[in-house]
């Protein structure tokens, strides 16, 4: 493929792919999206967080880099950056929510939902591990009955602590989410979506406005919930990722805190 002259837009998932699960990123991360900018390509987000988290996330790590969209919530939103509008897409019902919160009521998770800018969760997060995770998010918790649910949302989220994450794992085994859209987006969070909304439909969305194939559009990710994009464009892993991911996406770029996307973006000429 002639990356350079067939590709129009570039997509980064963010935790994990710009920037590290310290919230960290590098200087060929930040050299990277200056040059893709100054040489023409569209750059978008495609993020678990809902668009004005991924939006204030990019701007305090990467300044005011010109980002053309940012796809929330896992491909449920979408903000037009330049127009600074958000619109949501595809919400979860209210009942699917009341559901989820008696599926998931365990004494190691703690569930959340997003309302505008507030953060409801079913129950305190009392350990470092989800503090530390909610304030690189700036988000305050607040209790919340998930049973007295009556309004559409983007997403469940569902947080872990780190040393509970096998036990998590275990227990979601034997949990039907098959009416729904579910995958970790994060080490420690692991998120619920309406059935078939996923990160392919902020490729099928971009692709859309831009008048081009699912090809033209380059993405980078990490991630499980990163999978539906990364297989429906053409699609890059992370060296971060897990075996699993790497072997089902054929083009690899190095580690988020190596050279991570510059590797890939300088290699075939795009930067």
């Amino acid at each position: 493929m002639d990356y350079k002259n067939e590709i129009k837009a570039v997509v980064f998932d963010f935790d994990g792919t710009l920037i590290d699960f310290n919230y960290q990123t590098t200087d060929y991360t930040r050299k990277a999206l200056k040059l893709l900018k100054e040489n023409g390509y569209k750059v978008c987000l495609s993020s678990g967080r809902p668009c004005f988290l991924a939006k204030k996330a990019f701007e305090n790590t990467f300044g005011e880099y010109p980002l053309d969209y940012i796809f929330g919530c896992n491909g449920a939103e979408m903000m037009d950056v330049p127009n600074d509008k958000t619109e949501i897409l595809y919400p979860l019902k209210a009942e699917d929510v009341r559901k989820i919160g008696k599926l998931l009521d365990k004494e190691f998770l703690v569930l959340g939902i997003y309302e505008g800018s507030k953060f409801l969760v079913n129950k305190a997060c009392e350990s470092k591990d989800m503090k530390d995770w909610l304030a690189a998010r700036w988000l305050t918790p607040i209790l919340y009955d998930f049973s007295l649910n009556e309004i559409e949302r983007s997403k469940v989220l569902v947080l872990n602590d780190k040393a509970d994450r096998p036990k998590e794992d275990e227990f979601l085994k034997d949990v039907d989410l098959s009416n729904y859209s579910a995958a970790y987006s994060s080490p420690m969070c692991f998120e619920i979506a309406p059935k078939g909304v996923n990160k392919a439909k902020s490729i099928e969305r971009l692709a859309s406005i831009l008048g081009c194939s699912n090809n033209q559009i380059l993405s980078f990710g990490d991630m499980p919930n990163d999978l539906p994009m990364l297989e429906n464009s053409t699609g890059v892993v992370m060296d971060n990722a897990s075996d699993d991911m790497k072997a089902r996406i054929k083009l690899h770029t190095s580690a988020v805190d190596k050279m991570g996307v510059y590797e890939f973006l300088n290699n075939n000429g795009l930067i």
